[in-house]
């Protein structure tokens, strides 16, 4: 009996495996205002704009997708963890502005379908790539001399930075450089 109600927890402990895998694989493909609620959680939507409720959700909607944001080309879901209704995993990124790049993320499931909860943390951080990519999309948003300064006056800055300073300024709750306006959506 021990055996088969370990076969048997390993079987669905597997299909969640494939089942969150499958889910990241769509959100890259699947874009749009449609996709923020379907494979992010209020929670993982307002933790990344930085918004509380309906203002988080027309934030994604509003920002998803940047037509000069470019998506992954491919990812890759590793190190999948999954406990019950919660996991987490590593994401490779090729393409976009996190190309070359490693997340771990945290997903929960919500009604039987697995979904983004929360943002671990850049793993083995390549810095350099991403302030590269990083300058690389804020000039190609940037509408203006001015703004093209701007984009240029925060990639200095980032370089400097430590990796930890580098990814709260992206990711988190960081403040951007004082020498640097605040005046451009670039980046």
């Amino acid at each position: 009996m021990l055996v088969v109600a370990l076969l048997l927890a390993a079987c669905g402990e597997s299909s969640d495996r494939q089942a969150l895998e499958a889910m990241v694989q769509a959100s890259i493909v699947e874009t749009g205002p449609g996709s923020c609620l379907k494979f992010s959680t209020l929670h993982f939507l307002e933790s990344t704009t930085g918004r509380d409720g309906e203002a988080a959700i027309a934030e994604c909607e509003e920002e998803n997708p940047d037509p000069l944001v470019d998506q992954p080309d491919k990812v890759d879901v590793s190190s999948i963890d999954v406990e019950g209704d919660s996991a987490t995993a590593l994401i490779a990124f090729e393409g976009s502005v996190l190309d070359g790049q490693k997340v771990r993320n945290g997903f929960v499931k919500r009604n039987g379908v697995w979904k983004f909860d929360e943002w671990q943390g850049l793993v083995d951080l390549d810095a350099t790539h991403l302030i590269m990519e990083v300058g690389r999309i804020g000039m190609l948003r940037a509408n203006s001399p001015h703004e093209a300064e701007n984009v240029a006056c925060w990639i200095g800055r980032m370089e400097r930075m430590s990796d930890t300073a580098l990814e709260d300024l992206l990711f988190g709750d960081g403040d951007p450089p004082s020498e640097c306006t605040a005046e451009s959506n670039a980046i």
